[in-house]
């Protein structure tokens, strides 16, 4: 009989002890808000919840801001025109003292190393003068020794005024990007005009229209491109 008790009471301290662990190792019941609020985190701004407005409003802002493009044409206040010419490329020009029909000295500024680059000089020229011609100047920077530069003609286009404007590409020139100011005096039998270029103010230009490439923006949109 005793023998009988005590291996109840054993039990009843066995059951006891398990319902007890058990009772320990059960997860609390979770409360579905805090659930909710939880899965909301996890899942980001696109949750569709109403408090991820904000993360939302972030995120477009962002995409929003590599898909449109801002327009370039700045004149500075050293008399430098800033242009866009292409989505990823600018110009950086300067036109020429007491000349008003367009003559410009300038370069280029491309994506993706946003480096001056493809100087050019554009003048109008006389009708004998066509694309793939070869042209011989002097140039002189700040009052220095004339050096010799080389201009290829690589295309004319006629502007409003019914002129005949020619765009040179400068294959061999003395370097100007520190110049206050340059000359640059044609061979007599060329029939191009002489010129002079006030270039004070050209790195301040240049450094603003790397800063412009370099905003990541699209320049221009595609179909208002022009291609030179």
């Amino acid at each position: 009989m005793i023998e009988i008790l005590a291996a109840s009471i054993i039990g009843l301290v066995a059951l006891t002890t398990f319902m007890f662990v058990r009772k320990l190792r059960k997860p609390k019941p979770v409360d579905e808000i805090k659930l909710q609020k939880i899965h909301v985190m996890r899942l980001g701004p696109f949750s569709g919840q109403s408090n991820s407005f904000k993360g939302k409003s972030v995120v477009f802002m962002m995409l929003l801001s590599t898909l449109t493009y801002a327009e370039v044409s700045i004149r500075t206040l050293d008399n430098f025109h800033i242009d866009d010419l292409s989505e990823n490329e600018l110009t950086v020009a300067k036109e020429a003292e007491d000349m008003d029909d367009g003559t410009q000295l300038g370069f280029h500024i491309e994506r993706p190393h946003c480096i001056p680059n493809y100087p050019y000089l554009m003048t109008e020229v006389p009708e004998a003068m066509n694309q793939g011609a070869i042209v011989y100047a002097k140039m002189m920077v700040d009052k220095k020794k004339p050096k010799k530069a080389k201009l290829d003609l690589e295309f004319v286009m006629d502007s409003p005024k019914g002129e005949r404007i020619g765009w040179f590409a400068l294959k061999d020139f003395p370097s100007f990007f520190s110049a206050s100011i340059v000359d640059v005096k044609f061979q007599s039998t060329s029939g191009l005009k002489n010129q002079t270029y006030v270039l004070e103010g050209l790195k301040d230009s240049t450094y603003q229209a790397q800063q412009i490439c370099n905003s990541g923006h699209m320049l221009r949109a595609a179909e208002k491109q022009v291609k030179i």
